[in-house]
């Protein structure tokens, strides 16, 4: 896959995945995000020293979910419709390399589970279950 907007309907600024490593749909998805002190997630959060929100690491992982399936979702509706079991266990800064890992784990008809986990440096900073619900062609 060469461009990740052909896949997800998020842009700029708020299409967080950069690269996807590894997409066996169905199964299990590895993404990244670069973290760059230009990033707009990162202005104002916090002066002096800048954090990656914990809910947009949540947000990584759910758009990092998009690829488990194997039809592109531009044009299609998909909506967070629950987090849980979110935990955080380090932050996340400029300079790094956060690592996005998901997997399918439950369904129930247009809802769908997913666990996922962010890591960086091989260290897991972030674990999440995400129920995403998945319709048809937005309106």
């Amino acid at each position: 896959m060469t461009d990740i907007t052909d896949h997800l309907p998020h842009r700029y600024p708020f299409l967080l995945v950069d690269r996807i490593l590894l997409r066996e749909p169905g199964v299990r998805v590895v993404a990244e995000k670069l973290v760059s002190f230009s990033d707009p997630l990162l202005q104002g959060h916090f002066p002096g020293r800048p954090l990656v929100p914990g809910v947009l690491m949540v947000e990584m992982l759910a758009q990092a979910a998009a690829f488990l399936e194997a039809e592109p979702l531009v044009g299609k509706s998909i909506f967070m419709a629950q987090i849980q079991d979110a935990r955080f266990k380090a932050p996340a800064g400029p300079g790094d390399r956060l690592e996005l890992e998901v997997k399918p784990d439950a369904t129930f008809g247009k809802l769908k589970r997913v666990a996922g986990t962010v890591r960086c440096e091989g260290r897991e900073i972030c674990t999440a279950r995400i129920v995403l619900s998945m319709g048809e062609a937005a309106s």
